[in-house]
């Protein structure tokens, strides 16, 4: 009888009797067949005790993940490595269209009593407002945005575009009349001021027989902002060649008439009406010309396409000048559609704590407005659109607004709770920030902005900086007789506060603040606020301005930019990113846990299975 192999090398059962017969066996041999086969080699063996090796590790690991801030530290980094400002990153085009709506809301003081400001009165205001724009800003119109071949830096030349929302305004603004200061004609009596002799006499009569003439109009909000018929800021201007001359006196609404009743305000003089209502016209006219870039529905434009290559040369004005053969001023006239003077900021890839930061402003690494080589007149700050991340409440945080014409300090005062569950550092500026050297209060006194104070320009107290350096041109070397402060003379000097009448300040609604998420360093919200103050001289040798105070510092419009609150989309995209590192721990910790838990768990089930008694068959062989 022949025998046979169930299981065995080669699977021959003639194998297993030359086995036996080389062995010198001459009994019958058995053959144990076990049960199992591969599942018990060896090689099984080692796979299972690697297996539960590598489970334990994953577990371990697990544990560490879960436990420590190892990997949420590492998925920081990796969030952060995408916030600066490269070429065509996310953050990069969020920063040219920002995920909020940003706001100018202008406020204008009314005098009230302007007749009686003239002859050395207090004035009266009333303020008047809110008149709120939608502000678009530009930043890559045509070619004005490079990234420099140093690699650290960009240079880009703003565009702003203001839309009036009259939704949120609180009337409209070109139906709004305030007896405002005579910006035009401040100026020219300012830069007479210290002349003498047969020559300022020539020049005052200049002035007076040019433009308005009188120290205080009466003219709309819009024209006030966007422009209004004034032929004095066009004295040295050549009107276009289709252009008749110009009249020896501008026919406009004075004032002040002394043949008119000194009741003029409230007359119901028809020759009064007719003249209201030629500049209300004139006015709205110039507000419908700078909002041209809307359709005549009030529509935006689409703004990726008109506002980035759109005509601009038909739509920009400078802050003075001739429109239609009419000399038409307004105080932001230059500053809607206009190309902004260049900025160099760091981009923050080479390092992301620099992002933001000013290193040039028109060009210079200067502003060649203060006092020379000084801190005050070197540039630095940030940038208010973007900030590094990683600031923390500690730090002083240094902003370059170039409306305010310097740099200015911000410190932590609180944090502040948002929507999604989102943790804002609230930094406002200091008391002394707008502190004067000279303040006998040492917690207002302030010796660093001592370089503020440039020779032949008048050094103001606590809370006021004179514009006049930066304002300089070589048409008007004496510089605008401007002085900003914050809304209501908030923070400054009481003597300020006390030369007027109407003013209420309020650090909720006059206060500058800055919002910012400290781990990616977005604001959450800004809100730069600023009042613009006419310094007004008396001058004893023009009869109309030789009652007024001695020196009067009279605000006639504050206003508030950008946002106070981040918009859904904005809330929903940072809570996104600062979720990214404690939800991507879990879920590596998660994956991590149940990968080792798999395996330990199928291997424990081999060994169980293989120590369970082991049964064998031996079939007999002839």
């Amino acid at each position: 009888m022949s025998s046979y192999q169930m299981t065995g090398r080669g699977g021959d059962a003639r194998y297993g009797e030359n086995d036996a017969f080389i062995n010198g066996s001459k009994k019958e041999h058995e053959l144990k067949i076990t049960q199992g086969g591969c599942c018990r080699s060896k090689h099984t063996k080692n796979c299972c005790l690697a297996t539960c090796i590598l489970g334990a590790i994953f577990i371990l690991l697990a544990i560490v993940v879960l436990a420590s801030g190892a990997m949420e530290n590492l998925l920081m980094k990796l969030v952060l490595s995408t916030m600066p400002l490269k070429d065509g990153s996310d953050r990069y085009n969020s920063w040219l269209n920002p995920p909020v709506q940003p706001y100018l809301t202008g406020y204008a003081f009314n005098v009230t009593n302007p007749e009686e400001v003239v002859s050395g009165m207090k004035p009266k205001l009333q303020e008047v407002g809110p008149f709120v724009y939608k502000a678009v800003t530009v930043k890559d119109s045509r070619d004005s945005l490079v990234f420099n071949d140093d690699g650290e830096t960009l240079t880009y030349r703003p565009r702003k575009f203001y839309f009036l929302d009259r939704e949120k305004s609180v009337a409209d603004p070109d139906t709004t009349f305030i007896n405002a200061p005579n910006i035009p004609l401040i100026t020219a009596y300012n830069s007479v001021l210290k002349d003498e002799g047969f020559g300022k006499t020539v020049k005052v009569g200049l002035i007076e027989q040019t433009g308005l003439g009188t120290p205080f109009i009466n003219v709309s909000f819009s024209g006030l902002l966007w422009g209004y018929e004034d032929r004095l800021p066009c004295l040295k201007i050549t009107p276009p060649d289709h252009c008749p001359p110009p009249q020896s006196k501008q026919s406009s609404i004075p004032f002040e008439d002394e043949e008119e009743d000194d009741d003029w305000l409230n007359s119901d003089d028809d020759d009064w009406k007719r003249k209201k209502r030629s500049v209300m016209q004139a006015a709205a006219s110039q507000a419908r010309t700078k909002r041209s870039v809307s359709d005549e529905a009030g529509q935006e434009p689409d703004l990726e396409v008109e506002l980035r290559d759109g005509p601009f040369e038909d739509w920009e004005n400078p802050k003075g000048g001739y429109v239609n053969c009419t000399c038409t001023w307004g105080l932001f006239r230059d500053r809607n559609v206009t190309l902004r003077k260049p900025v160099r900021i760091y981009h923050g890839v080479s390092d992301p704590s620099m992002k933001g930061w000013v290193k040039e402003f028109d060009d210079s690494p200067v502003l060649n407005w203060w006092e020379k080589d000084s801190e005050c007149d070197k540039l630095g700050g940030f940038d208010g659109a973007t900030l590094p991340p990683g600031l923390d409440q500690s730090d002083t945080v240094q902003m370059f607004i170039s409306l305010m014409c310097r740099k200015l300090d911000l410190v932590f005062e609180k944090e502040v709770l948002y929507e999604n569950n989102l943790v804002a550092n609230r930094y406002v500026p200091p008391l002394n920030a707008m502190g004067s050297h000279f303040d006998s209060d040492p917690d207002r006194r302030n010796e660093k902005n001592k370089c503020y104070c440039v020779d032949g320009f008048p050094c103001m107290k606590t809370g006021l900086l004179h514009m006049g350096p930066c304002k300089r041109t070589p048409s008007l070397p004496t510089g605008a007789p401007m002085a900003l402060s914050y809304p209501h003379f908030y923070q400054a000097d009481k003597h300020y506060l006390d030369a007027v009448d109407g003013l209420s300040p309020d650090k909720e609604s006059h206060e500058f603040y800055l919002d910012l998420n400290p781990e990616l360093g977005i604001p959450l919200a800004i809100r730069p606020r600023f009042q613009l103050n006419v310094i007004i001289n008396r001058d004893e040798s023009i009869p109309i301005m030789s009652k007024f105070q001695r020196e009067l510092v009279l605000p006639f419009l504050w206003a508030q930019d950008g946002f106070d609150a981040p918009s859904p989309e904005m809330a929903s995209a940072i809570r996104t990113g600062l979720d990214i590192p404690s939800k991507g721990k879990r879920l590596v910790g998660v994956v991590l846990l149940a990968l080792g838990a798999g395996m330990l768990i199928s291997s424990l089930v081999w060994i169980l299975w293989y120590m369970r008694p082991r049964a064998s068959t031996t079939i007999p062989t002839s």
